[in-house]
């Protein structure tokens, strides 16, 4: 059924809107014409570049100094302690705003590889029972905001003329390097977090993942090893990866073929599956996805049912 966009407008206060994620929300709310009235662009950094949204240019404004009752809901895609204390202070000022956190646990914006790992596992169950799983998986640095991706550019700049990293926004150096995801205090266990959330998606799918951060701007990759009931037929698992919506194989003998972060991901809501390799009841997968789009996705579709549900929403 095509998008009809409703008539009433609002305005939308973005706040991290010089993060990567708030460029991939904008983008999503334009394409699928969401009525958004005005934007307020918000920052904790230099308020001196605008975001782009409807043909039109948003000027960047200060986040601590904005008036908040300028809009009528606030997204909040950027990262950080100081984000976090803002957010609680316009909970506090403004109950009734509707805001969504895409940092927040709670915020029923899905990680994306819970939403991938349990995308591929489905097919896999349906074929030949399903045992276990364990995902090995690295994001890129623009999951931390452009602070992350500046890092990185900071970083490897630096060690190129033989200069020492000075870790800021990851807690070692990020370039050159992985670094595991710690749990953050006070925050919930991120890997616990995926393997709840794909268990929820994927029919209650038992999955181990260990999560890391990379030297990757956008795009991510995950090795997802699957042990099954059933002995599973290679050409059967391709066949329903190839008829299965969000699935795109990429399997070819040469190198230049296979899927990457850099190369395939980046934009994309599909996943991309190369390299299978089954050994008895035991299926291996290298898996490459776009993270920030498929967050994205989900948190526009958020925005469209504020504007379908103005009651429930608060919106009025």
């Amino acid at each position: 059924m095509p998008f009809e966009p409703a008539v009433s407008q609002f305005d939308l206060a973005i706040l991290g809107a010089d993060a990567p994620l708030a460029d991939a929300v904008l983008a999503i709310l334009e394409e699928r014409e969401i009525p958004v009235g005005r934007l307020f662009a918000l920052t904790l950094g230099e308020a001196e570049a605008s975001a782009t949204f409807q043909g039109m240019s948003w000027p960047h404004q200060d986040a601590a100094a904005f008036d908040y009752s300028q809009a009528q809901a606030l997204l909040v895609t950027g990262h950080g302690a100081a984000i976090a204390r803002l957010v609680e202070r316009v909970r506090a000022e403004r109950p009734t705003m509707p805001i969504l956190d895409a940092n927040a646990v709670d915020s029923a914006i899905d990680p994306a590889p819970a939403i991938i790992a349990a995308r591929v596992l489905k097919p896999i169950e349906a074929l030949a029972g399903l045992v276990s799983a364990e995902a090995w998986v690295t994001l890129p640095v623009a999951m931390a905001g452009k602070e992350g991706v500046d890092e990185l550019v900071e970083q490897t700049r630096g060690l190129f003329n033989l200069e020492s990293p000075d870790p800021i926004v990851f807690p070692l150096q990020i370039a050159f390097n992985l670094i595991p995801k710690m749990p953050e205090k006070g925050a919930p266990d991120y890997e616990n977090v995926l393997a709840q959330t794909t268990a929820r998606l994927a029919n209650g799918a038992s999955v181990g993942f260990t999560a890391t951060t990379g030297p990757l701007f956008f795009g991510a990759a995950m090795a997802l090893h699957v042990r099954t009931t059933q002995i599973l037929d290679i050409e059967l698992l391709r066949n329903a990866f190839r008829h299965q919506e969000g699935i795109t194989l990429m399997e070819a003998d040469l190198p230049a073929a296979m899927p990457t972060p850099a190369t395939d991901a980046q934009g994309s809501l599909d996943v991309f599956v190369g390299r299978i390799r089954i050994d008895s009841k035991v299926c291996r997968l290298w898996l490459v996805f776009d993270p920030i789009a498929l967050e994205a996705f989900q948190i526009a579709a958020r925005v469209e049912n504020w504007i379908d549900k103005p009651v429930t929403s608060m919106l009025t």
